[in-house]
This record gives C-alpha cells, sequence and structure tokens, in this order.
C-alpha cells in the first residue's frame, strides 16, 4: 500500500477532515492512485484557499466520483 503525503504547495490548502477523507477512500479502494492525484488537482485548481470537507465532497459528486461515505452522513427522513 502507497501513503500519499502532502507537497509543501499542497499542506496549508486540505483542511485535516478533507485530507483524511480523501486517505480513506483511498485505503478502502474507492479511488485509485490515478483517481486521488485527479482529485488532489481539481480541487486545488477549483477552490482558492483552504479546502473543507464539504467543499472536497461536492466537488466529487459534482465530478461523478462515488463517495460511499457520504451516503452514511446523510440522513434521510421518509
Amino acid at each position: 500500500m502507497t501513503i500519499r503525503v502532502l507537497g509543501p504547495h499542497e499542506r496549508g490548502r486540505f483542511a485535516a477532515e478533507a485530507w483524511g477523507h480523501l486517505l480513506t477512500l483511498s485505503g478502502t479502494g474507492a479511488l485509485d492512485p490515478a483517481e486521488l492525484e485527479q482529485v488532489i488537482e481539481r480541487a486545488m485548481m477549483q477552490f482558492d484557499g483552504r479546502i473543507a470537507l464539504d467543499d472536497l465532497r461536492s466537488m466529487m459528486e459534482g465530478a461523478g466520483f462515488d463517495d460511499p461515505g457520504s451516503a452514511a452522513d446523510t440522513q434521510t427522513v421518509h
């Protein structure tokens, strides 16, 4: 298993929760290494300043990435 480490230009941009979410998705196989890099690059280009977990999730949803954790975090009432 490969662990992705933030580079100096990325370190201050991702909130801890957002980076942890990406590592979790990568660790579970939901994102392969190429997709992880694509998400990181896209987030860096799309958002100015700090990238929060909500920002990351909305960007990934809009780009068509499946986020298995987001369904568990959402509560529906019938």
